[in-house]
């Protein structure tokens, strides 16, 4: 599969800039100052197990780091959608890659969000949110709303940066995950994102 090329070089500042104001107005939303790496955006691309046909939700895209690998790598039958929260994330996600369907809405309805789009039960939901920075009710919230919407035998990716993952490991999330999949893996360390992160695979859904 041929990959379209990216627009990093010319729109890189600009996608900066949107990430850094949305966090500004709201850290806890947003959870970044800069943008996803290319190398991580690709990391999660290639962990996908991707349907042959199906749903694919990112889920907290941001302005599209990270989408832009998922879009390049996704098999031609399969239907993208992005749910994002924040609405100038969205905005500069659509002006960048306006053939990804954007979603403005909150994570935690996207049962309903899936049935109002009739995209059916999602086989993948790749998550890029500040989980570490997520009060515990709100984590438990939309925990559960993914693995609520997952179809069954999904797969549940995120990740997580590697100087939190101490943390993130002793939160409600990590302990939901634990209990409801039976395989999750870790990632070796994606040292050329700033932070390192590690992305995390869930599959199995009890």
């Amino acid at each position: 599969m041929s990959r379209r090329p990216r627009p990093d070089a010319a729109t890189g500042g600009r996608a900066g800039n949107t990430i850094l104001r949305a966090f500004v107005r709201n850290p806890r939303e947003v959870g970044a100052v800069r943008r996803s790496s290319r190398t991580l955006g690709d990391a999660l691309a290639n962990t996908v197990r991707w349907p042959a046909r199906g749903t694919v939700v990112e889920a907290g895209p941001g302005d599209g780091a990270v989408t832009e690998s998922l879009v390049a790598a996704k098999p031609d039958g399969v239907r993208f959608l992005a749910v994002e929260l924040n609405p100038a994330c969205a905005k500069a996600l659509k002006a960048r890659l306006p053939e990804v369907h954007v979603v403005v809405d909150d994570l935690a309805n996207l049962a309903s969000i899936c049935e109002r789009e009739q995209a059916g039960r999602p086989e993948v939901v790749v998550a890029t949110l500040p989980w570490s920075l997520l009060p515990r009710n709100r984590q438990l919230r939309l925990a559960n709303a993914m693995l609520g919407a997952l179809a069954p035998g999904g797969q549940l990716l995120f990740y997580i940066y590697a100087q939190a993952l101490p943390f993130w490991r002793r939160s409600p999330f990590a302990r939901i995950i634990a209990s409801r999949f039976a395989k999750v893996e870790e990632s070796p360390v994606i040292w050329k994102n700033l932070p390192p992160a590690i992305v995390v695979s869930c599959r199995g859904l009890r």
